[in-house]
């Protein structure tokens, strides 16, 4: 029980609606609307049907309360309250059924890949659920698979791309880990034409830190 009294709180806080200024009857209803939540989960017909009953209860929430409890905008939930009770359930009837009522523009994708990769367990549902809360258009699921593939934000797609990013064989694997080993094999000297030769003697200096450059070039002297 203590768990569930903190969970509720914390949906209250989140909803940033202060506990001591409701009433007991509000305190009453929102129980009850969160263990139904609890109990039935947050898909898309649960989230309607207590957004519905909220609106109309006449608890005393205002519009913003209500769409911050169930998470979704402000103007969706301004649309929801002038709907009757029937048109509510025949939009839930709707969306069960797949039955479009919007269209996916390209502009849609960066979002859509971004909620994709903050919610890497999102299934069809909560996407086409954030499609709805986002753009406030309904899809069928057949055009939203079609959509995700076409831009490669399927789970196959997805799949192939993180597949491609890791080492493609145990060989090239093998070779990496070689090269990082240090060689134990001896080092040939380099022949007197790999280096450069002295700019005043025209040859290499055997000893530069005890023989001088006199003494290496006699022929200065003559000069």
């Amino acid at each position: 029980m203590s768990k569930d009294g903190e969970a509720f709180s914390e949906w209250l806080e989140a909803a940033r609606i202060p506990r001591r200024r409701l009433s007991h009857e509000q305190l009453a209803v929102l129980r009850a609307v969160f263990a139904f939540l609890q109990h039935c989960g947050r898909d898309y017909a649960s989230l309607r049907i207590v957004a519905h009953f909220l609106l109309h209860c006449e608890v005393g929430l205002k519009l913003a309360q209500v769409s911050r409890l169930i998470g979704v905008t402000r103007p969706t939930i301004s649309r929801q309250n002038k709907l009757s009770s029937r048109e509510v359930v025949r939009e839930i009837q709707h969306r069960a059924s797949g039955r479009p009522y919007g269209k996916l523009l390209p502009r849609y994708a960066g979002p859509i890949a971004e909620f994709i990769v903050t919610h890497p367990d999102a299934m069809r549902a909560d996407i086409l659920d954030f499609v709805d809360r986002t753009w406030h258009i309904q899809v069928s699921p057949v055009a939203l698979h079609n959509f995700l593939k076409k831009y490669g934000l399927d789970r196959a797609s997805r799949a192939q791309a993180a597949e491609s990013d890791a080492p493609s064989t145990i060989e090239d694997a093998a070779s990496i880990k070689v090269c990082d080993e240090p060689s134990t094999l001896p080092v040939s000297m380099s022949s007197e034409d790999f280096f450069c030769p002295h700019p005043v003697c025209g040859c290499i200096p055997t000893d530069a830190d005890h023989a001088s450059l006199v003494g290496n070039c006699p022929e200065l002297l003559q000069r």
